[in-house]
């Protein structure tokens, strides 16, 4: 392929049209906007308010987001209509995530970031990554409000990921397989040219695998002295959010007293919360989350309280968040934020 090629995949500037700005929580009034719907119609025939559409994704029943989705698809006559958003959304609409994901040193610190982030730009939404010396695995869980839409919302969010990384890096990368919780679409010609990697529907989860060779590919964007800024700024507007839920609230606190003896299990915080294992993991995911989840975010914030305190050592910070050697809590810490303990200390001093 050559470079004109590569550059010919990569998302085109979004076209200007008349439509709410927030697209981020409205994919299908961009995609029938594209397609040249009369926005103002639809809107009105659907039963929303002009000026309440930037933040309608947010509020609307159920049955009315169906109703959305379903007329932007009819009248703009494009099943690949969430797709055909998603290149269309301009990299800093999703604001300090944009932003913060793309000054990461690598691709795959950059995923792990916008994870890290991403219930700013959908507090609902919950998007996971892990990865090992093999690959990179990024989850993506719907609330079940979503159950009538949960296709054209996920490929719209997963196609949006993958495109503004690529537009990122600078090259057209694939990841090494998508899997995706519902049946094959019948647009799936649109499905491989996206996201350009072996596809598998009906699988019981969503997810994106990415080679470690992807995950290394360096953003060449990235600064460390304005991620650590951007950093400050993400995880201040992540601490105004709403509170979690009274579950996850009562998880974190049951992990915080059982991180004292060492990692805690599922087992024993279940036992805590005097509630089943599979209650406790089917309830987590009904929020769009997960026991290990939640334990990687505790650990994290609680790693950077620690180190604001230079007379802890590091050694002990990784004690007291339950690691057995201050290796692992080095790997882990760098895996978190894109900085080993000793870098975030000095930089935050």
């Amino acid at each position: 392929m050559t470079e004109s090629d590569k550059a010919a995949e990569l998302p085109r500037p979004a076209p200007e049209f008349d439509v709410p700005l927030n697209t981020a929580v409205c994919p299908p009034l961009v995609g029938a906007a594209l397609a040249g719907v009369d926005v103002e119609a639809l809107l009105a025939d659907v039963g929303i308010d002009r000026e309440a559409a930037d933040d309608a994704d947010l509020t609307l029943a159920p049955a009315l987001r169906a109703a959305l989705w379903r007329e932007s698809l009819q009248r703009s006559r494009d099943p690949a209509l969430a797709l055909h958003a998603a290149e269309a959304i301009p990299f800093g609409q999703f604001d300090v995530v944009d932003y913060v994901a793309s000054e990461a040193p690598t691709l795959g610190e950059g995923i792990a970031a916008l994870a890290r982030y991403f219930r700013i730009v959908r507090a609902d939404f919950r998007l996971r990554f892990e990865e090992d010396d093999d690959e990179g695995r990024l989850w993506l869980d719907l609330p079940p409000s979503f159950g009538l839409v949960v296709s054209y919302t996920t490929e719209f969010t997963l196609a949006c990921i993958l495109i503004r990384f690529r537009w990122v890096v600078g090259q057209h990368f694939a990841p090494t397989e998508a899997s995706f919780c519902y049946p094959a679409p019948g647009h799936l010609a649109e499905y491989e040219r996206v996201f350009a990697c072996p596809l598998r529907f009906d699988a019981d989860e969503t997810m994106v695998r990415f080679p470690r060779a992807v995950l290394a590919l360096p953003q060449p964007r990235a600064d460390a002295r304005l991620r650590l800024v951007l950093e400050r700024a993400a995880a201040a507007v992540l601490a105004r959010l709403p509170p979690a839920s009274e579950l996850t609230q009562q998880l974190r606190q049951a992990l915080s007293e059982e991180l004292r003896g060492g990692v805690p299990t599922c087992e024993q915080v279940a036992r805590r919360l005097a509630i089943g294992v599979r209650t406790l993991n089917r309830r987590l995911q009904s929020e769009g989350t997960s026991f290990q989840q939640q334990l990687a975010e505790l650990r994290c914030e609680l790693a950077r309280g620690y180190l604001a305190d230079r007379r802890m050592s590091i050694s002990e910070v990784a004690y007291l968040l339950g690691f057995s050697e201050p290796s692992a809590f080095h790997r882990a810490f760098k895996r978190w934020t894109g900085h080993s303990p000793q870098s975030w200390r000095t930089r935050a001093a």
